[in-house]
């Protein structure tokens, strides 16, 4: 076992797409965050006197607990596959075991919050487009 080589390169390339997908999701999701009032201010044109907080119901709150819970994962998963680099480049990690499961579960956790805050949200949206 050297550490000049990974034991399965194949496997690191493989993570680094991973990571490329968690990325962007994390990069999405964080740009989500403030798109109920970008559509409030912008496209309904609530004056910026006007408080938010009113016309915000439970949907905002939904999509943004699911889309703070996907950034969260990601960051998990950035963590986790830091962990599992150095494990496949042979060195010891205390996760070792587990490290593949954990990151399967927190990158698919992370996307489906992800679809599911970006859901809610156009749920928060749609009853604005249909009323005008």
């Amino acid at each position: 076992m050297s550490i000049d080589q990974p034991q399965e390169k194949w496997k690191i390339e493989v993570n680094d797409r991973y990571q490329k997908v968690i990325g962007s999701v994390v990069a999405l999701a964080t740009a989500s965050l403030v798109l109920p009032a970008l559509f409030l201010r912008e496209f309904l044109g609530v004056p910026k006197e006007t408080a938010l907080m009113p016309l915000l119901n439970p949907r905002v709150y939904l999509s943004w607990g699911l889309l703070f819970t996907s950034v969260i994962l990601g960051i998990v998963f950035y963590y986790l596959s830091a962990k599992w680099v150095k494990s496949a480049w042979g060195q010891p990690v205390a996760l070792s075991a587990s490290i593949e499961r954990l990151l399967d579960i927190s990158f698919g956790l992370s996307v489906a919050c992800f679809v599911m805050g970006i859901g809610a949200l156009l749920w928060f949206i749609a009853p604005f487009l249909h009323a005008s």
